[in-house]
């Protein structure tokens, strides 16, 4: 019986960078604020609370306090809002997602309709949109397209979708249009995650995904893994039922970007529990790790 984690489990740049700015600006703060989650997961929400880091959804929450942006961007009316007011405000918007922003700003500015492949409710989506001035189309598959067709039109996606996803978007739109351009923001780091899960999915006769279940890409991983394999999406250790392993040999274990190590090993941890194995681990590093022949 063995339990293996897909490569690149576990946060992403993005993820590493907002959360080294939080800590470092809470050493020269008595208490600092972040508006709306700095990340897609509660327990490392939770822990940088314990650390005078604390989550508000509103604006008028802040009361003079140093602001951080979290790490999906927000909208650019609100960025201004807050320079009008004074707030210090310290971005940990992921440069990836920054770069989407200016690519957005850029085809609109060019004359090209813009089309988002995304989830319109998605805080990184909805910071997105607002850096154009005009009408934009979000749409989370190429179906929602049928029966539009285009003069010039240029493509974005959220950060954290799949290739495929974006392809096939471009493929239902090619004839629907005159100019078409595509710049593929698709984090390389998401991609690279979701081709290692999925290897790990086809080789496996369960999956465990770990990571908040409100968190995009690690939803995104959940659903790759259920197409070959049955999965389960959790947050914690504590979600797990023993009853899962039951005759399962190859057990394959998964995490989105935004899921901290230390969750991951308590996982794997209450896995091997599970399974009667006493070879526990205290890192992420010493979980053996599935490699691709």
């Amino acid at each position: 019986m063995s339990v293996r984690i897909a490569r690149n489990s576990g946060f992403c740049f993005g993820v590493k960078r907002a959360i080294k700015i939080a800590l470092k600006t809470s050493q020269n703060n008595h208490e600092i604020v972040t508006l709306g989650p700095i990340i897609h997961n509660p327990q490392m929400v939770a822990k940088l609370e314990s650390e005078n880091i604390l989550k508000i959804d509103k604006i008028e929450q802040i009361k003079g306090r140093p602001t951080i942006i979290r790490s999906h961007g927000v909208k650019k009316e609100i960025l201004k809002e807050l320079e009008n007011n004074n707030v210090e405000i310290i971005n940990a918007t992921c440069p990836y997602v920054s770069k989407t922003q200016d690519y957005a700003k850029s085809l609109s500015e060019n004359g090209y309709d813009l089309i988002i492949l995304g989830d319109k409710n998605h805080p990184e989506v909805k910071a997105l949109r607002s850096y154009v001035d005009k009408e934009v189309i979000i749409v989370a598959n190429a179906e929602e397209l049928a029966g539009k067709h285009f003069k010039k039109v240029g493509i974005i996606s959220q950060t954290t979708r799949r290739v495929e996803d974006l392809q096939e978007l471009v493929k239902k739109l090619v004839p629907k249009c005159h100019e078409l351009r595509v710049i593929n923001t698709i984090c390389n780091a998401t991609t690279i995650r979701q081709n290692a899960t999925l290897a790990l999915a086809k080789e496996s006769e369960i999956m465990i995904v770990v990571g908040g279940k409100n968190s995009s890409n690690t939803k995104m991983l959940a659903k790759i893994c259920e197409s070959f394999v049955k999965t389960y999406h959790i947050e914690t250790a504590c979600e797990i039922n023993k009853i899962w392993f039951k005759d399962k040999q190859d057990i394959g274990l998964t995490a989105g970007a935004s899921t901290p190590d230390w969750v991951i090993v308590e996982v794997y941890n209450e896995i091997l529990e599970c399974i009667g194995s006493i070879n526990k681990v205290d890192n992420i590093e010493d979980i053996p790790g599935f490699k691709e022949e």
